[in-house]
């Protein structure tokens, strides 16, 4: 298993040459949906990035009537420069142009952030002072939380009419007020697509049987659940692995490699770790996606935690197949 998408391209000609099992790569890029060349390698079970990104110019599109029809609606984002942040920016503008509502009316800007940069504040004062009615941090980790904290500093959290989290930082960790200070209401109000996740640390869950069972198995190995939203990608990843271990033993020829992704290619069931209606699917080389649903969510500073303020939305073999080509960093 590989973390991130530069590591995982790296490695996954190789492998898939060599008909080694690769599964589930901890990163939503869409490369990774690519059965036919690539038959060995699977991605995570979320959300891929240009899903997401439709799914933000969906909701603008939903909420466009909010702006005066004479206005341009103006929206704002913080791309991380390398593939992954490139996927979000492309297909968001993609996804805009190619909506009714929405193609001539968005005004887009944007700013690069370098992945390793200790601070983006000239990036995000920038952008602000567009005064963007939507704004979509395209990008991960410690900035996710800069973000929250930049836009409480200069005034967009105060005059922005969405604001976004992307799907990467999905959880507790990184909006919660021990990380944003003060009482948290930097990040009160804030948007995300939830691929569904159940988060270990969030207290909305606090009464989930299985978030329960899997909060109990953290502990038992001397470690707080409480610490990190990452223990339950862990748990999720666990999970998957005991049902396509479990299933592939089953197939004729017992557990080998082949009938250990021939499981991955095969699997219908429902993950514990994901809210009602997330389904846990894929078809062949039809459907290489584990997960292809969410919800949006808006973080809530008194009772923190992420407030589900939509129905799931259900794209179950809807997220096209990649076959990646570095050359243009584009699906093929």
């Amino acid at each position: 298993m590989d973390l991130g998408f530069t590591d995982t391209l790296k490695t996954y000609d190789k492998i898939n040459q060599r008909c080694v099992a690769h599964p589930m790569a901890v990163t939503g890029h869409p490369a990774w949906g690519d059965p036919v060349n690539h038959p060995w390698t699977s991605g995570a079970p979320a959300l891929v990035y240009s899903t997401e990104a439709i799914l933000w110019a969906t909701f603008l599109s939903q909420h466009a009537s909010e702006i005066p029809p004479t206005e341009k609606i103006k929206v704002a984002a913080l791309v991380i420069n390398n593939d992954f942040g490139k996927i979000y920016d492309a297909s968001f503008k993609a996804a805009v142009a190619g909506t009714p509502n929405l193609k001539d009316r968005v005004e887009y800007k944007t700013d690069t952030l370098e992945p390793s940069a200790p601070t983006i504040t000239d990036q995000m004062t920038t952008l602000a002072a567009g005064k963007p009615d939507m704004f979509i941090a395209m990008t991960a980790g410690t900035s996710c939380t800069q973000a929250v904290t930049e836009a409480a500093q200069n005034g967009m959290h105060e005059s922005t009419k969405w604001l976004f989290q992307p799907a990467t930082c999905a959880g507790t960790a990184f909006v919660k007020k021990e990380k944003v200070g003060g009482d948290g209401s930097a990040a009160n109000q804030w948007w995300i697509m939830n691929p569904g996740q159940k988060d270990l640390t969030d207290k909305a869950f606090a009464d989930d049987v299985y978030v329960k069972w899997a909060r109990e198995q953290v502990q038992a190995q001397g470690a707080n659940p409480d610490t990190s939203s990452l223990f339950s990608a862990g748990i999720i990843l666990g999970w998957s692995f005991v049902q396509f271990l479990d299933i592939g033993g089953q197939l004729p020829g017992g557990l080998t490699r082949t009938n250990f992704t021939l499981a991955q290619r095969a699997i219908d069931m429902t993950n514990p770790m994901y809210l009602p209606g997330v389904k846990f699917h894929t078809n062949g080389n039809k459907d290489s996606f584990f997960v292809e649903a969410g919800g949006w969510q808006q973080w809530d500073t008194p009772s923190q935690t992420w407030i589900l303020r939509s129905p799931i939305a259900d794209l179950d073999g809807k997220s096209s197949n990649c076959a990646w080509q570095t050359s243009s960093s584009t699906c093929g």
